[in-house]
């Protein structure tokens, strides 16, 4: 069930011509959860492959002195690593662009997590690795933040127990705040 919601999603986020300009919809929307830029330690993920675009994001971060991290992907894991800006990133695991660096022994405020599709509860469809689920239950608590596109979001993702819930998704049109009991 998983992989077939995976694929069709997968299949029409390749095609989907919007993305750059409704990425910047994501962007605008998040703004206006000002309070979330209150906090400090920011971890985001280099988008690929037509996610939502987070370098403007990111940029954004920098500009107002945020400490930003990106994961650089070691065997089953996802490990924080500061950025001071885009340019000395490399393509890492799945051609994806990850830091170099040290990685962050601090607290994260704010994860930014990528994903296949999520439901408005909260429940992310990933692409079936488990890294940022793991990644999440092994840290503090952090606000969960996942960006998509209108058509990711789906009423209902099959989950286990082990999967990590967002607690707000920001799309193009709309910001979802999850329940933590849903």
């Amino acid at each position: 069930m998983k992989e077939e919601i995976r694929k069709k999603i997968l299949t029409k986020r390749e095609i989907y011509s919007d993305w750059e300009e409704d990425s910047l919809k994501v962007l605008k929307n998040l703004l206006t959860l000002s309070w979330l830029f209150d906090y400090n330690v920011f971890m985001l993920y280099y988008s690929h492959r037509k996610e939502v675009d987070t370098k403007p994001i990111i940029n954004h971060l920098l500009n107002l002195s945020k400490i930003v991290l990106l994961p650089k992907v070691k065997g089953p894991d996802i490990l924080p690593i500061q950025i001071h800006d885009l340019e000395n990133l490399y393509i890492g695991y799945g051609g994806i662009k990850e830091p170099r660096g040290n990685v962050y022994e601090g607290k994260i405020d704010v994860v930014v997590v990528p994903a296949v599709a999520f439901d408005i509860h909260g429940y992310r469809l990933g692409y079936g690795k488990g890294y940022y689920d793991r990644f999440l239950s092994k840290i503090e608590p952090v606000i969960k933040v996942g960006l998509a596109f209108d058509f990711q979001i789906l009423d209902k993702i099959p989950h286990d127990p082990h999967d990590v819930k967002m607690d707000y998704i920001i799309t193009p049109t709309q910001i979802y705040k999850t329940k933590k009991e849903d």
